[in-house]
């Protein structure tokens, strides 16, 4: 709604001041300016001033080319003569004001020739919209008797007609004329061409973006608009002069056919392809009855209402869908075509046969194309603004979802290479741990047996048994346990107890569910079950305790969670501060719980047993 008060300010401002003009420039001081109101008129094609035959009329005359042709044989021509008093006039410069002459003029001043807008009598002079200001050389001006002549003349085709004829101070003239000619030529000429301008633009747009048929539609209002306003501005007639009227009058029903086809384009009415189609067949009926009816060549009052009432029709069924959707748009090309169908009321009106009024002075026509090329191609720059904010969200969106899948797809791989990597490492284990248990483990028992058979020391048979023992343990760190520190644990337990039960220690098993640990591989397994090994193997060796509690559970240390083993005895204890000597049981264990960012405590006293607490982390990024 903004853009559309935005618009009525702007026509309202547009009204203000061209009625404050014109205002300002219809009302010079009565003293300064004489206005003829009535002249002398006589039809006579020649060069020099006629003697006889004027007859008074009202002026200005605009319509007189029914009575040339039925006076005249060739071409179209009237005098228009009006007499003043010099007395009357200021004491300061002077000049003739005339405007809406149809079409060569001819100036004379008490029988001397002042001005002609055309160069010969062949000239396509266009001049009916064009005001004139000729100065008025003091020598030539008499006291009392002065005569000013106009000589007009077109072809048959045309229209004649002796328009408005003033004749005063050239300061109050001079702003009179240079309003009208702003307004009449140098401001529809600069609109017009800007006009075009802009409609090569959009063609270009068009080029690339044939399926819009909403900008095929602007092409064509802005080239229709400029075709049919090019007479209000050109001097002379770029063809034939029968053909260029014929262009300028016809080409009034497309340019509005047009501009009505972009409305219905752009909001896609209901059947919108039928309405456009209906639109034009409208525009070509309007032709053919103005040809029709136009033999005299009077302007047709009949189609020009009628082609303002298709306007008000199809504007009817731009409101009906505006109450459905109620967009910016489509109030803004209603409030459009509503303002630019009264201006052309206005013009309607000040059609010489028609004269309802003068209006504001001159046409509105060659600035109604621009006004609607400019809403309308504000509407199709709202929508492709529209168009590039979703395409920015979708992009972002898409960003967003290629750059999830992305990181799906490379989670995905990572995945697929660890499978492939564990996939071989498994492989991999299984051969070691098969040529360990079919090579060494085969050798270490056959010589476990001979020692056996040929009853060597027991110290030998020991030594086999214990090396037999730790390969099965370092086999079974090579199965894969998926971190499982329990059945780890178990195989322990499984492997060592015959040891156990050899040396009289019973084994008390405390066992809780725990956490699995990820990053618990076969060589930070091997680790682990080292550490335990040692503890047992040294309550075993050393301890002389009757008991071993092997325990697990889920522990958690300074806010991260784990998993706590505990191996712990009834032996005769010792002191830690004392284990210093050349054993590296100690220091082994506490290398290995390094390597594993794993907290080792031993506890122990003489008599008490001892206790030996080893913390695993549950995260791999808590592993070292």
């Amino acid at each position: 709604m903004i853009f559309a008060r935005w618009l009525v300010a702007c026509i309202a401002a547009f009204v203000c001041c061209a009625t404050a003009s014109i205002v300002a420039a219809k009302s010079p001081s009565s003293v300064d300016v004489l206005e003829f109101h009535s002249g002398e008129i006589v039809f006579a094609d020649q060069s020099d001033i006629p003697a006889t035959g004027w007859e008074r009329r009202a002026t200005p005359a605009l319509w007189l080319s029914d009575e040339a042709r039925i006076k005249l044989e060739g071409k179209l021509t009237a005098w228009g003569r009006f007499r003043f008093d010099g007395r009357l006039l200021p004491d300061k410069p002077l000049a003739i004001y005339t405007e809406n002459n149809r079409e060569r003029l001819t100036v004379f001043l008490n029988g001397v020739e002042l001005f002609r807008n055309y160069r010969s009598a062949s000239s396509q002079t266009l001049g009916w919209n064009r005001p004139y200001i000729i100065p008025v050389p003091q020598k030539l001006l008499r006291d009392t008797d002065n005569e000013l002549v106009l000589r007009v003349g077109s072809d048959r085709q045309f229209s004649l007609g002796v328009g408005t004829v003033k004749v005063g101070s050239q300061e109050e003239l001079g702003r009179l004329f240079n309003y009208q000619q702003f307004w009449r030529v140098t401001g529809a000429s600069a609109a017009n061409y800007a006009m075009l301008f802009l409609t090569f633009a959009a063609f270009l747009m068009w080029m690339a973006r044939r399926s819009e048929t909403e900008i095929f539609w602007l092409v064509m209002t802005g080239l229709l608009w400029f075709v049919r306003d090019f007479h209000f501005f050109a001097e002379e007639s770029p063809l034939d002069p029968y053909w260029f009227q014929q262009v300028s009058y016809y080409s009034l029903y497309f340019a509005v056919a047009a501009s009505l086809s972009f409305c219905v384009a752009f909001l896609k009415l209901p059947n919108y392809r039928r309405i456009i189609a209906i639109v034009f067949a409208i525009g070509v009926a309007l032709c053919i009855f103005r040809a029709a009816i136009t033999s005299t060549n009077r302007t047709d009052l009949a189609t020009s209402l009628a082609t303002l009432g298709v306007s008000l029709v199809i504007c009817g069924l731009m409101v009906a869908d505006w109450l459905r959707h109620r967009t910016l748009e489509s109030a803004a090309l209603i409030a459009i075509v509503l303002f630019t169908t009264a201006l052309g009321f206005h013009d309607v009106g000040r059609i010489p046969n028609v004269n309802w009024w003068q209006g504001l002075g001159f046409h509105i026509q060659p600035y109604t194309g621009l006004l609607l090329f400019s809403v309308f191609l504000l509407s199709v720059g709202r929508k492709y603004l529209r168009a590039l904010v979703e395409v920015e969200t979708l992009n972002a969106n898409l960003e967003q979802r290629v750059e999830a899948a992305t990181q799906a797809l490379a989670a995905s791989e990572h995945a697929r290479q660890k499978i492939e990597v564990e996939h071989a490492v498994g492989i991999e284990r299984e051969r070691l741990m098969r040529e360990m248990h079919d090579g060494i483990g085969s050798n270490l028992v056959t010589a476990l047996a001979v020692v056996k058979k040929q009853g060597e020391a027991p110290v030998a048979e020991e030594t086999l048994q214990r090396a037999i023992t730790d390969l099965k343990l370092t086999v079974d760190s090579l199965a894969p346990v998926e971190g499982d520190v329990v059945a780890l644990l178990a195989n322990l337990r499984h492997r060592m107890e015959p040891d156990m039960e050899k040396a009289g220690v019973k084994c008390i098993w405390r066992v809780e569910p725990c956490p699995s640990l990820d990053w618990l591989d076969a060589p930070n397994a091997l680790h682990m079950l080292r550490i335990i090994q040692e503890g047992v193997g040294n309550v075993l060796s050393h301890a002389g305790a009757s008991n071993i509690t092997i325990a697990c559970h889920p522990s958690d240390r300074e806010g991260r969670s784990g998993v706590e083993l505990v191996l712990s005895d009834d032996g005769s204890g010792f002191e830690i501060a004392e284990q210093s000597g050349p054993g590296r049981g100690l220091s082994n264990m506490r290398t290995r719980a390094q390597q594993l960012a794993a907290e080792l405590d031993i506890e122990s006293s003489i008599g008490a047993g001892s206790r030996l607490k080893l913390w695993l982390p549950t995260r791999a990024v808590d592993v070292a």
